[in-house]
């Protein structure tokens, strides 16, 4: 019954329509989509890569500096540039880079702490290398104090000499005035 019904359905449509056949629509063809993401995600890792090569082609190692190259430096430059500055200024600078170097090269807080702590804490170590340079040490730093709290001022000669003892410590071998050799 029900192939019946269909079936009459479908000839009585065919039939009834006197226009005849409908003509082809064009459909267009359709683009793909441009994938715009993916080319500006492609760019940005290409330049990535460029520069990172271009880093690693490019970058300079940097030669490590010795703590005694880095201490005269420091000297040569607060030697020629020290007459501008006022005399504790002058003291304050010329002690920092002898504690510095001394922190860098034998790894004592030497900037940390104040002249009294930093001379009793190397009385109490047993550090070969600083022992025999002690009391220049001690000397230096006590100079460094008067012009930095009491106020003592530093003429040029003054200045020269405070470079000169500085140099002087940073210049000693590790291993005592006579580098370890016994003088023949």
């Amino acid at each position: 019954m029900w192939l019946g019904l269909v079936a009459s359905a479908v000839g009585q449509g065919a039939e009834e329509d006197i226009r005849g056949p409908k003509p082809l629509i064009a459909v267009p063809e359709v683009e793909p989509a441009t994938p715009w993401g993916l080319y500006v995600l492609g760019g940005l890792l290409a330049l990535l890569v460029i520069g990172v090569l271009i880093w690693l082609l490019k970058r300079k190692t940097v030669p490590e500096v010795s703590a005694e190259d880095l201490a005269k430096r420091e000297l040569d430059k607060l030697g020629r540039e020290g007459t501008e500055l006022e005399a504790g200024d002058f003291a304050l600078a010329a002690s920092q880079v002898v504690r510095s170097f001394i922190e860098r090269k034998f790894g004592l807080a030497a900037p940390k702490r104040t002249t009294e702590e930093f001379l009793l804490e190397l009385s109490r170590k047993e550090n070969e290398a600083l022992s025999s340079r002690m009391e220049p040490l001690r000397g230096f730093l006590k100079s460094c104090d008067m012009a930095k709290f009491a106020g003592a001022d530093l003429s040029v000669g003054d200045r020269g000499e405070l470079v000169a003892k500085a140099r002087a410590f940073v210049e000693t071998p590790a291993d005592g005035p006579n580098d370890g050799k016994e003088a023949a």
